[in-house]
């Protein structure tokens, strides 16, 4: 069985000379300003796809606990980060997100020694759309000059299109659907795919999810993405019982 793609670091670079925006933290808020950001980045490194949602203020209280400093003071740094434009204004000002580009630039490494995928922006919002915690219809982000949605394979050449580039990430879809089985088979016929498939197949997941009741029930990734279930009307009754068996195609019930 395949190892499951991982969507996290164990480690991530830091440039030893003092930048404009780090002298900036230390002179305002001191040893507090520099320690805070460090261990910002380490909850990024360390978090799934590489962001923070802290749109509860729970979150906000527990990360100031973790970083040692109050509530107050940890939201003053992250706004000055934000202004330095060190960390994203838009997802930060509309989500209460902090998501840091330079940071995903600086662990590109990581993913290509395990041949994985990074996210990168674009897939972010698409992952966030489909969680709900952000709304359709919000700006799309330009590209960054890093090829951070292609598959990354250190053998061939990434290619450089404009549709590729804007194509949703494997890990959205491999995260949102829940079911770890066959992603090899599953990452292949994915990239294949047209972006507006994909973004279909994004919007389609969490009602189709929520009309299983029980996980038995959810087809394998593969047969879902081979048997284009996404076309599939949903059935509004409860489908963990012997009538949603016989509304499954034949080949469903190779699980």
């Amino acid at each position: 069985m395949a190892r499951p793609q991982r969507n996290n670091v164990d480690y991530f670079p830091f440039l030893c000379d003092d930048g404009n925006k780090m002298f900036y933290l230390e002179e305002t808020y001191g040893n507090d300003g520099f320690a805070t950001f460090i261990k910002l980045l380490r909850e990024l490194a360390r978090t799934d796809f590489h962001y923070l949602d802290l749109s509860k203020p729970s979150t906000r209280m527990f990360l100031s606990a973790k970083c040692k400093v109050s509530k107050e003071v940890l939201e003053a740094i992250i706004k000055d980060l934000v202004d330095l434009e060190k960390f994203d204004k838009e997802l930060w000002n509309e989500n209460s997100i902090i998501w840091c580009q330079d940071f995903i630039d600086s662990i590109q490494d990581a993913y290509i020694k395990r041949s994985n995928t990074c996210i990168n922006k674009s897939s972010l919002l698409q992952l966030l759309i489909s969680k709900g915690i952000r709304k359709q219809g919000k700006s799309t982000p330009k590209q960054s000059k890093s090829t951070l949605n292609s598959t990354v394979n250190p053998q061939s050449k990434l290619k450089d299109s404009k549709e590729d580039n804007n194509k949703i990430s494997f890990n959205v879809f491999w995260d949102l659907y829940n079911k770890k089985v066959g992603v090899k088979e599953c990452e292949l016929k994915w990239n294949k795919l047209d972006i507006e498939t994909q973004q279909k197949i994004i919007d389609f997941i969490p009602m189709f999810l929520k009309s299983i009741t029980d996980k038995k029930y959810q087809p394998h990734p593969k047969t879902f993405l081979n048997q284009e279930r996404w076309k599939d009307e949903i059935v509004s009754k409860s489908v963990n019982t012997d009538e949603y068996v016989s509304y499954l195609k034949p080949e469903d019930k190779e699980w």
